[in-house]
């Protein structure tokens, strides 16, 4: 049932709870490949593959030159695209099954010479994040449509957060069980068989979860075309935008370092690797709480101040596991912190992108979501490779060994840095870019004066109809 109230239209609670999980779900299957990379991919390359750090850490770095490309290119074709089914889910269904397929190649490993394995590596990455990229830019692009009201958008945000730290449950609890399962006594084995069942979950998902949303609030159509310098140029002046681009990657830089190292935190620090999964558990499982308190939270408290918050909490967790690595129980307990924190940001964080692209509208007069999340999306990856490049990078000074059994005290204190001091110096810059966002302030007079254009602009299609 829809009720029309003059400006706005109020759904039926079946609806909104539809359109709450049918998308939320999309997360679950990006999660299940995105954690399974950030988090194995590196130590899979150096123990398994055997990969040198140094070459993996370039690796990383220079297939971002394709990604920049590939972003842009999707992100601008999104914000072109007027189908039926609306701009973003065409996309989403199309890259299901290259992301699905580059999970999977990514794992593979052939019996190569050593420049034969780094190309393979080089050529299947740029595969996996391009299955990426088709899939995860509409997926942030189609947000802002799916509701036109903050706190609901809000609600949509913390379901798909909930399940992507499910489709992170999924890959912790799971992955290296099913390696040790389904490899037939070899390693190499069990992560490709792995990642062939994770990818049939991945592109199941995401069908399911195009066809079961709808955009309610779709952006206007694009009638006059720009230029690339000019969309860029709007982008450059939304400054709520490029507080959030700055947030973008020294979030990810940090909290995506904390993953690509905590295998080999687990194994060398702690010394028992399996207990990785438990610990990747408690940062998947524990921030669903503070989700479900943040949206209930933003109904009096701002977006930035919540996001504030959880950054500090994740320092303060961050500070009590360097303090008390002799203790596994400490350590869960800091990791539980951690994982608290984070609950309260990826929650505000995209909820704070979409309003982003509503400010863009409102001051420049063109929706570029689909842009704007290519670009974010693009920042994303960058903090992605570079986690994965300062970690690598890190090894190699700490002159790490991936066939020895024991590392030496200087491999040691590099993935002590890596695994703690990096997050911690990249939360510290987030709290300081959050002190210069004010978009919370305004949106209010912004969302009015937004709503008021559409119905107006609604009238003179009506009129020109009739005429």
């Amino acid at each position: 049932m829809e009720q029309n109230t003059g400006m706005t239209k109020t759904y039926s609670k079946k609806f909104l709870w539809r359109q709450r999980i049918g998308f939320g779900i999309s997360d679950y299957a990006c999660n299940l490949a995105y954690l399974m990379v950030n988090t194995y991919l590196l130590i899979y390359y150096t123990d398994v593959a055997g990969l040198n750090a140094s070459a993996v850490a370039f690796m990383f770095l220079v297939t971002k030159f394709f990604d920049a490309f590939t972003d842009y290119v999707v992100g601008t074709l999104i914000d072109k695209t007027n189908t039926k089914m609306g701009r973003n889910r065409p996309w989403m269904l199309a890259g299901a099954p290259v992301l699905a397929i580059g999970m999977v190649l990514v794992f593979t490993s052939p019996d190569f010479s050593q420049s034969g394995k780094l190309i393979w590596a080089y050529v299947t990455y740029i595969i996996f994040s391009f299955g990426y990229t088709l899939v995860n830019i509409p997926m942030g692009s189609i947000l802002p449509t799916l509701s036109s009201d903050p706190t609901e958008r809000t609600k949509i945000v913390t379901s798909r957060t909930i399940f992507s730290n499910l489709g992170s449950l999924t890959s912790a609890s799971m992955a290296l069980f099913l390696i040790s399962r389904l490899g037939g006594g070899d390693v190499a084995t069990g992560y490709r068989n792995t990642n062939i069942i994770f990818g049939i979950i991945v592109v199941i998902i995401l069908f399911i979860c195009v066809f079961n949303i709808k955009e309610i609030n779709p952006a206007p159509k694009v009638v006059k075309k720009t230029s690339i310098v000019k969309d860029l140029g709007s982008l450059v002046k939304n400054k709520p935008y490029m507080l959030m681009l700055a947030q973008t990657f020294f979030l990810f830089v940090g909290y995506l370092g904390m993953f690509a190292t905590i295998a080999y935190y687990f194994k060398y620090i702690v010394g028992d690797e399996m207990l990785t999964s438990v610990a990747v558990s408690l940062l998947t499982i524990v921030p669903i709480a503070s989700m479900l308190l943040s949206g209930a939270m933003n109904q009096k408290v701002s977006k930035k101040n919540i996001s504030i918050l959880g950054t500090a909490i994740q320092i303060l967790g961050f500070i009590i596991l360097f303090a008390a690595r002799e203790s596994i129980t400490m350590i869960y307990f800091s990791i539980g912190v951690i994982g608290f924190g984070m609950g309260f940001r990826q929650t505000m964080f995209f909820s704070m992108l979409a309003d982003t692209v509503d400010y863009g509208e409102w001051k420049n007069g063109k929706n570029l979501a689909g842009t704007q999340t290519a670009v974010s999306g693009f920042i994303n990856k960058v903090a992605s490779a570079s986690a994965s490049a300062i970690a690598a990078g890190l090894l190699a000074w700490g002159a790490y060994d991936g066939a020895a059994a024991v590392q030496s005290a200087s491999a040691n204190t590099a993935i002590t840095i890596a695994f703690i001091g990096i997050p911690i110096v990249c939360n510290v810059a987030c709290i300081v870019i959050l002190f210069f966002y004010d978009l919370d302030k305004v949106y209010p007079k912004i969302k009015r004066e937004m709503d008021e254009r559409r119905v107006l602009n609604a009238k003179e299609e009506n009129a020109y109809v009739e005429v």
